[in-house]
């Protein structure tokens, strides 16, 4: 069968049923919250500055605006459903994670104490799956020289390290962070 281009049925509404536009809203339901449970063992550094949530925003947002694009197939009204129950569900849970911390725990993750008195806490390291190299990579570019310079480092639910130092003076000894 041959496309008629600027088919206006074709469009917006395709050729599927209008029950059709429910299984588009059941589909996207369960993708998305699938993908935001895999987004969350991906690990914080698998995701760059974003957290979890942030990043299947992204990622859902991307799909559903491109595909309606450039396939002939997919109907504009197909990615406007897709895109508004999207922005429906993350707003429903923004609302969530704002009234219960256990939650937002389990939707943006959690800080971790990574250091703690200029010492590492290794099985911090471990459960978080970053290697002492990492680490110390992100502690030079927040200049830190000596992690025993350090009081208190989290890990936040973005991969970014937050880092607490010592006053001057109260420094303790401790492992270089630079390379070799």
């Amino acid at each position: 069968m041959e496309m008629i281009p600027f088919d206006f049925q074709r469009m917006f509404i395709g050729e599927h049923p209008p029950l059709f536009m429910l299984e588009i809203i059941f589909r996207t339901v369960i993708m998305y919250g699938y993908t935001l449970f895999a987004a969350r063992f991906m690990g914080k550094r698998g995701m760059g500055q974003l957290t979890p949530f942030e990043f299947v925003v992204i990622i859902a947002l991307g799909s559903a605006v491109g595909d309606p694009m450039f396939y002939d197939d997919v109907p504009l009204t197909y990615g406007i459903l897709v895109i508004t129950i999207i922005v429906i569900m993350q707003r429903l849970l923004n609302a969530l994670t704002n009234v219960s911390p256990s939650v937002e725990e389990v939707v943006e993750g959690k800080t971790i104490l990574i250091i703690d008195k200029g010492e590492v806490i290794e099985a911090s390291l471990r459960a978080e799956e970053m290697s002492m190299e990492e680490l110390c990579m992100q502690l030079r570019q927040k200049n830190i020289r000596n992690i025993g310079a350090v009081e208190k480092a989290y890990l936040e639910p973005s991969g970014s390290l937050s880092v607490f130092t010592y006053e001057k003076g109260q420094e303790r000894n401790g492992v270089s962070t630079l390379p070799d």
